[in-house]
């Protein structure tokens, strides 16, 4: 067994130092041989963790001795593995390996609350060979330059291939789908909030494809919340947990195509590498410092270096009283200059701000200067490889265009014929009002009614969404834009469930907050909720629909303090057997 296995499986099995980690990406980013060894024992490790001997081959990776036994077990479950992931695909489940089990628990990591309903895929086909785009219903957009996909050996594939795609985009597509929506931090649990996720698959014929590193395809995700605190992750369904990718680009959005511009249209400029360039780290000064808690992700490259505090840079306006001081809000904000930030204090009665650089002292500051040249190094490196691929992806922008051209023209057609609609649709309506005059009340407000539809219509042919986010894809599965947020203001509340007077054993109990969109999935009868808040709780039984509304928790009033409460829970009323029945029942509350 040669090093680079027992190094690709120390990687996979997150048993490596952070300069092991460091110094291995460096080389997978540069090296082709290592990149297809990693895809293919990646494969051969998520088949062995379905047939539970993930310890075993790990084990004898380290050793060095792989028996021939296991070989033939892994062998034969990723054929088996295949076979039943194919049959799972065309029935419209989730793809992949996402439907795989850990040896902790028996539930699936992704576990769907409802059987037979969840988000629906939509299905494309795009050229491997060939620079493509995919335009989604809901504004999204996915870039594939040449050569985007390869096989399981890790060879370019050629021909037709099938994508299929969905978007998660509010708290309900994320209870159906059964999708995580929390990030573990230094033992920490934060719930998600999302700005946009997405799941994309690709495969030619049965065969579910990867991506090629070097052609990666690129996703311009629709939506509308503008904050730059999200950040980009991964859902590892192997190790069960999502990984920290990067930061995504934000594009703003004009409109409907422009009929002056048709043709001439291009992609906002798109985010190469998922790579972050490191910074530097400072040495402390006898200046005032201080230490606080960073949401994680929020400003990732504070999260390099362990030990870190935040010096005082404006000495003069700073009071050492502060630092005793309670507030209730804090905030951390970069500013134009790389390195310095301004720190915030809130409380009821005022507010004070600070410009702070973060500093490390004495041999905490050695470390992470070590830290520091070790990432540089692999940051050049791929910013190198970045380069390259500029000049591949510049290769293939005329054609790329040109079939944007082609896209922009028939949209233009299309929303002329709706416009021409709408000013006919306009006319009538006015020719009806001036008849109006001569009319009863009670014919007047039937036509006010017809006028209230109509601006709703031509409202409704100008909304579009305001921003894109942009990022490069490594792998195929699910990606989401996020901003990781401590539940601080949460408590815990033992609860029980009855409906009718009855009670009630829910399964997959979920607490939905109003503004927030995200959600949080409890296993049992402890939950957590926001006291004196819009707060919406979810629950199974038998494949039925519980819920207990917005309104049901203002009246129930409860209050911190309180330690258990039993929640009367109403039943769906109408039976629900499609995705588009639960979002019609939701929609209502």
């Amino acid at each position: 067994m040669n090093n680079n296995s027992i190094a690709i499986n120390n990687y996979l099995q997150n048993e490596m130092t952070a300069d092991e980690k460091s110094s291995f990406e460096a080389r997978l980013s540069a090296d082709k041989d290592l990149q297809q060894e990693f895809h293919i024992q990646q494969q051969l490790i998520t088949a062995a963790v379905n047939a539970g001997i993930k310890e075993k081959f790990g084990r004898a990776l380290r050793q060095r001795i792989l028996m021939r036994k296991i070989v033939l077990v892994a062998i034969i479950v990723i054929v088996l593995v295949a076979l039943l992931f194919t049959y799972k695909n065309k029935q419209g489940n989730y793809a992949g390996i996402a439907e795989t089990t850990s040896v902790k628990t028996n539930l699936p990591y992704i576990n769907p609350p409802l059987a037979g309903i969840n988000v629906p895929f939509s299905e494309y086909t795009v050229d491997a060979e060939k620079a493509d785009i995919i335009f989604h219903y809901t504004g999204s957009i996915i870039y594939f330059p040449a050569s985007s996909f390869t096989d399981n050996k890790g060879n370019p594939v050629k021909g037709k291939i099938t994508i299929t795609y969905r978007e998660f985009a509010d708290p309900l597509d994320f209870f159906v789908s059964g999708i995580p929506m929390d990030y573990d931090s230094a033992g920490r649990k934060y719930n998600f909030e999302s700005s946009g996720m997405c799941e994309i698959m690709a495969y030619k014929g049965n065969q579910i494809l990867s991506v090629n590193l070097l052609a990666r395809p690129v996703i311009y995700l629709s939506g509308k919340n503008k904050s730059d605190l999200h950040n980009v992750y991964f859902l590892d369904t192997v190790a069960r947990k999502w990984n920290y990718i990067g930061k995504d680009t934000i594009t703003a959005v004009k409109g409907l195509a422009d009929t002056k511009n048709a043709g001439r249209a291009v992609l906002p400029a798109r985010e190469m590498d998922i790579f972050t360039k490191p910074t530097p780290p400072a040495k402390a000064s006898d200046r005032p410092s201080f230490s606080i808690e960073i949401d994680p992700g929020s400003f990732e490259e504070l999260f390099t270096y362990d030990k870190m505090k935040l010096e005082v840079l404006d000495e003069k306006t700073y009071k050492r009283s502060d630092a005793d001081e309670h507030w209730d809000n804090v905030k951390l904000d970069h500013t134009a200059t790389e390195g310095i930030y301004t720190i915030t204090f809130k409380n009821n009665n005022r507010s004070v701000t600070y410009k702070v650089k973060p500093v490390l002292e004495g041999e905490d500051y050695e470390n992470a200067l070590k830290i520091f040249n070790q990432k540089n190094k692999a940051y050049e490196l791929a910013l190198k490889n970045r380069l390259d691929n500029d000049q591949r992806f510049s290769d293939s922008l005329t054609a790329l265009n040109k079939l944007w051209q082609q896209k922009s023209e028939a949209e233009v057609k299309r929303n002329n014929a709706i416009n021409a609609l709408i000013i006919e649709r306009n006319r009538r309506i006015r020719e009806i009002k001036a008849a109006e005059l001569q009319e009863s009340e009670r014919q007047r407000l039937i036509m006010q009614e017809i006028q209230k539809d109509a601006w709703k219509f031509q409202g409704d042919q100008t909304m579009s969404n305001e921003i894109l986010r942009s990022f490069t894809i490594s792998s195929f599965g699910i990606w989401n834009c996020d901003h990781p947020q401590y539940p601080g203001i949460e408590i815990p509340i033992y609860s029980s469930f009855e409906s009718e007077e009855k009670k009630l054993e829910l399964k997959h109990v979920a607490v939905v907050y109003q503004s927030f969109n995200g959600i949080t999935n409890f296993p049992a009868n402890q939950i957590r909720i926001i006291p004196n808040k819009e707060n919406m709780l979810w629950g199974i039984k038998d494949s039925s629909f519980y819920y207990f509304s917005y309104k049901d928790f203002q009246q129930a009033n409860i209050q911190r303090g309180m330690t258990s409460f039993k929640f009367k829970m109403r039943k769906a009323g109408q039976a629900i057997s499609s995705y588009e029945d639960i979002k019609k029942l939701v929609e209502k509350f």
